[in-house]
């Protein structure tokens, strides 16, 4: 069953036991089709108005992001949307609409010290830097090298002057022994979720890559539960569907030191609560999840965590 769409055996018999047979189909046909890119527009540098007339001048046909009053889908174009002027200026930032949501539920304030954990190639990195109107501090953090390259360009691209960008893993950063008043956590991952773009993965990916990542994500999660305030923010996000990486992970918080809060996403679909015959906290309804066929974006997973003590 399913044959016809190249995928490892193992992962559409998950599918089939997580969502049935016909949401398996529909995923899986999503999966076939291009995903439609967007931008978000940055305010630092442009208004929203301006920004659109000048792309509109050049024959792109936008349409507005559900969640994001500055994000918008390229629904037309007669060239690449990342090959203007504008992009080059930094006016605006190509990006998945599921990755503008973890940003917009962090709700950082100009003047917080906020935490970027795993944040190249930076483009969380600069929606924060956007919410904050360049004031606070953001330390962003990440253990690939050739990635920070591209972030340290994206910062500058962009405009951004109040991000400290350090070549950390999570555990160096944690020995900073800075107090953070929120942080975010786009996890390393499976990249389940992003086989809409990264067609190989549906091959490649094997189960323990759900078990690796499962327990490396709840030891980032305690490194950043180590290095945040009182009451502060975590938000939690993953370009996953693999309940393993997401729900789990959530539930591993939730036993020690974290409440889940509501998100403010309406659009995103609930985290699962029960999978593969087992039930699990009914607190994990409050997770958000996003898929292509339902929301037009890749898979996408979002949690948001306070520190309770």
């Amino acid at each position: 069953m399913f044959e016809e769409y190249g995928y490892a055996d193992f992962l559409i018999e998950r599918y089939i036991k997580l969502f049935g047979k016909d949401e398996t189909r529909k995923l899986l046909e999503a999966n076939e089709k291009p995903l439609k890119k967007a931008i978000r527009i940055n305010t630092l540098k442009i208004s929203v108005k301006d920004c659109l007339s000048r792309l509109e001048k050049k024959g792109f046909v936008l349409s507005q992001v559900p969640w994001c009053e500055y994000g918008f889908i390229v629904e037309k174009g007669r060239f690449s949307i990342g090959a203007t002027t504008e992009f080059l200026l930094g006016y605006y930032y190509v990006q998945d609409q599921a990755s503008m949501v973890p940003a917009i539920e962090l709700d950082p304030k100009p003047g917080e010290l906020v935490a970027d954990i795993a944040s190249a190639p930076g483009g969380k990195t600069t929606h924060l830097a956007q919410l904050m109107e360049n004031k606070g501090i953001i330390v962003a953090s990440d253990i690939n090298l050739n990635k920070m390259k591209e972030l340290r360009s994206n910062l500058q691209r962009c405009g951004i002057i109040n991000v400290l960008a350090l070549n950390y893993d999570a555990e160096t950063l944690s020995k900073l022994d800075i107090k953070f008043d929120k942080i975010l956590l786009d996890s390393p991952c499976s990249a389940e979720g992003a086989i809409i773009k990264i067609k190989e993965r549906r091959k490649t990916i094997k189960q323990g890559d759900f078990e690796y990542y499962s327990k490396k994500q709840k030891s980032m999660i305690d490194i950043a539960k180590s290095m945040i305030k009182k009451d502060g923010i975590l938000i939690y996000s993953t370009c996953a569907i693999a309940p393993e990486e997401n729900e789990l992970v959530v539930e591993h918080a939730l036993k020690d030191g974290f409440e889940l809060l509501e998100l403010s996403n309406k659009q995103c679909l609930p985290g699962l609560t029960e999978f593969f015959g087992k039930k699990h906290d009914k607190r994990l309804e409050k997770c958000g999840r996003f898929y292509p066929y339902t929301h037009g974006t890749q898979g996408f997973f979002v949690a948001k965590l306070r520190k309770t003590f």
